[in-house]
């Protein structure tokens, strides 16, 4: 698996409890607790998703990380490949 696939699948772990998970503003902080990489690599691993449009990097006060629609797809479909479990989950548009 390519290693921007597992930094996905470590946002999509954060946030899938969450009832919008699109919308979780993930802290680099909870990744890199998650991660035994170094700040440098997972940022490069940030960039490479979000050129993906699997994520979305915000500028607030501090960065925040959100998962795209179609991150969560790819996530959840890696995780199936890879037989752990996932939580499911329904999204509903207002």
């Amino acid at each position: 698996m390519e290693t921007e696939d597992t930094t996905l699948q470590t946002i999509f772990k954060i946030v899938k409890n969450d009832s919008h998970p699109e919308t979780y503003l993930c802290s680099p902080r909870e990744i890199i607790l998650r991660q035994f990489q170094d700040w440098d690599t997972i940022q490069g691993h940030l960039q490479l998703l979000e050129k993906e449009e699997l994520i979305t990097i915000k500028q607030l006060d501090k960065i925040a990380i959100c998962i795209t629609l179609k991150g969560i797809a790819k996530a959840q479909s890696l995780l199936l490949q890879s037989h752990q479990p996932l939580f499911a989950f329904s999204f509903s548009r207002a």
